[in-house]
């Protein structure tokens, strides 16, 4: 399975792994978006690092990224992390963050623990 989601208890952690589509980026982010727990959320995190193959347009980094408006008007408040090592998948990052479509604080980190240490850093 390319995506995994797990809630916890202040937010959700997403983990994509193997061959990740557009089409599973869409329904992931529509799947947190659209789930009763999300105004709750605090942080939201997602893991790259076991990516295979990651398909990628900028026409989709822009349509993604417009995504968030609708999700992050409901909950401001909402951090968000990547962890990610691989130069195509930071590219679209920057690309998706330089749309400006979003306010939210969003931070890319190398590990795991760096981006929960940065997240219990803002939540205290």
């Amino acid at each position: 399975m390319p995506c995994k989601i797990v809630w916890e208890s202040d937010g959700v952690y997403r983990h994509f792994s193997g061959d990740v589509s557009i089409d599973q980026r869409r329904a992931s982010l529509r799947a947190i978006s659209a789930d009763q727990r999300f105004d709750g959320l605090r942080y939201a995190i997602t893991n790259y690092l076991d990516v295979a193959n990651y398909e990628v347009t900028s026409e989709t980094t822009a349509e993604l990224a417009a995504m968030h408006i609708g999700p992050l008007f409901t909950n401001p408040r909402l951090l968000i992390a990547a962890v990610v090592d691989r130069a195509d998948i930071l590219n679209s990052i920057q690309e998706f963050m330089g749309y400006g479509f979003i306010k939210t604080p969003y931070r890319v980190f190398a590990t795991m623990p760096e981006a929960r240490e940065w997240i219990a850093s803002l939540s205290a």
